[in-house]
C-alpha cells in the first residue's frame, strides 16, 4: 500500500521583494485508495503544494519532509518523481499537431513501465487523429485515460480554472 507523507512542510518563493514563505507548517497523509481535495481561496497555497511535490524549482522547501513509501521525494529529481507517480496532470495541454492524447499517454506510461499497454483492454477509445485540444469534452476524456492507464493516485491534480470536478473511474 502506497503512503504520501507530507510533513511539517515549509516551502518559499523568490520575488523581487525577496523570499516569500507560502506554506506555513503543512502536514498532511494520503493513503492509497484515498481521495483528497485541497480547497482554498487564491493564493492560499494550493498550488504550490503541488508544484512542490512535483519538483518545480520556483518552489524551495525551507523545512519538514516528503516522503512517498518512506522514501524522500525531496532527494529525487523530477524524472524519478513522475517515475515514482508524483507528476502534475496537465488540465489544458498543449496542442501537438499529429499527436493524439492517447499516443502521448501512451508513450509516457511505456516510459514507467517498459511496455506499452493495451489501451483497447481497459476500455479506451482511440482519440481523434487532430492531437490535443482545450475543448471540455477532451480534456475530460484525457484526464479519465491517465486514470484508466493506472498513473499513480498520488499524482497532484491542480484544477486552477475549473476545482475538482474531474472523477477518475475504473473498469
Amino acid at each position: 500500500m502506497s503512503t504520501l507523507q507530507i510533513t511539517d512542510l515549509h516551502v518559499s518563493i523568490t520575488t523581487e521583494a525577496g523570499p516569500v514563505e507560502i506554506l506555513k507548517g503543512v502536514t498532511l497523509t494520503l493513503n492509497e485508495g484515498e481521495t483528497h481535495a485541497i480547497m482554498g481561496p487564491n493564493g492560499s497555497g494550493k498550488s504550490t503544494l503541488a508544484y512542490t511535490i512535483a519538483g518545480h524549482p520556483r518552489y524551495e522547501v525551507t523545512s519538514g519532509s516528503i516522503t512517498l513509501d518512506g522514501e524522500d521525494v525531496l532527494d529525487m529529481s523530477v524524472d524519478e518523481r513522475a517515475r515514482a507517480g508524483l507528476f502534475l496532470a496537465m488540465q489544458y495541454p498543449v496542442e501537438i499537431p499529429g499527436v493524439t492524447v492517447t499516443n502521448f499517454l501512451r508513450t509516457a506510461k511505456q516510459s514507467i513501465d517498459g511496455k506499452a499497454p493495451a489501451l483497447a483492454s481497459v476500455g479506451v477509445r482511440p482519440a481523434r487523429r487532430d492531437g490535443f485540444t482545450q475543448d471540455g469534452p477532451r480534456v475530460r476524456r484525457a484526464q479519465c485515460q491517465r486514470g484508466i492507464l493506472g498513473w499513480r493516485k498520488e499524482a497532484p491534480r491542480n484544477h486552477a480554472a475549473s476545482g475538482a470536478e474531474t472523477e477518475i473511474r475504473r473498469p
